[in-house]
């Protein structure tokens, strides 16, 4: 390497030492003065870049790191919010439905009480008012909800049972003669049993049977004269003396207040009425005891 002074230049000659190739390069001084201070501020710019893109990346970790925890905590309120709108769905849907139990067993509780009435048995009442009422309050989603279905299943099964049972009478009229011992009505001497109750009224007038069941006799039966005899479930039979015309036949299905017969006075009798027997397991029952529901 030689100095020129005049033109503040060095000259740098490099040969290489296989192809002896030579390359001359002029280079000003003050490049070669500063080359330590080039190296120094590209050192320093390195280290620069690099702590800024250590601080990037560490921010670029950091923020994804806080979107991550950010969308777990997101995640986790909407599935509280679902949990809790699903909890309060359910709770509502468990209120309805036990509404629609109680509705249930209100409407089942009047239809026996008009089945009741319709037969002329002494009834109890389910209907009421907010009148002279109070007690401790209780919200509506503590209440039993197993008890109210329970219970509504056996209202239901007290209707069902009550339409299967004799209950009321099979023709509005008067009693003539009760169940049990009387004089004879024939001779008008002596006495004898009564199994049934008799009921007056007009010869034609309908009889209806008293509760569902099944035809097991329709015809001239002895003394009963034209007789019909319906089977019930629980052991239960009653029986239509006295009829004028029977308008069922055996193996009939029967519905409570289905037309039997019309009202007569055939058989042993000294007018128009019907006799009329409440039966139990071969037992005969006193009519009186199925006009009111204890």
């Amino acid at each position: 390497m030689r100095n020129n002074k005049e033109k503040k230049h060095s000259t740098v000659i490099i040969t290489d030492k296989y192809s002896h190739e030579t390359k001359v390069f002029n280079i000003n001084q003050k490049h070669i003065a500063n080359f330590r201070l080039y190296k120094r501020v590209l050192l320093g710019l390195a280290c620069g870049l690099i702590l800024l893109l250590t601080g990037l990346l560490s921010f670029i970790v950091r923020e994804h790191f806080q979107k991550v925890k950010l969308n777990t905590e997101l995640a986790a309120l909407k599935n509280d919010l679902q949990d809790a709108a699903s909890k309060e769905a359910l709770k509502n849907n468990k209120i309805q439905q036990m509404w629609n139990k109680l509705n249930l067993a209100d409407s089942t509780l009047q239809k026996i009480e008009k089945y009741l009435d319709d037969r002329n048995v002494a009834v109890f009442s389910s209907k009421g008012n907010n009148n002279n009422v109070g007690g401790k309050y209780y919200p509506a989603d503590k209440v039993n909800f197993n008890l109210i279905q329970q219970r509504t299943n056996e209202i239901t099964n007290i209707l069902e049972t009550l339409q299967s049972v004799p209950l009321g009478l099979p023709h509005e009229g008067n009693f003539t003669s009760d169940f049990g011992v009387r004089g004879n009505p024939m001779s008008n001497s002596g006495f004898e049993f009564h199994p049934g109750l008799d009921i007056s009224g007009n010869t034609g007038e309908p009889l209806y049977a008293t509760a569902n069941g099944t035809v097991v006799f329709a015809d001239v039966k002895g003394g009963y004269g034209k007789c019909v005899i319906i089977k019930h479930i629980r052991g239960y039979e009653t029986l239509y003396g006295h009829l004028s015309k029977i308008l069922v036949r055996k193996g009939d299905k029967i519905q409570t207040g289905t037309i039997i017969g019309l009202l007569g006075s055939t058989g042993r009798s000294t007018g128009p009425h019907v006799h009329y027997e409440v039966i139990l397991n071969n037992e005969k029952q006193n009519p009186i005891e199925f006009l009111s529901v204890k």
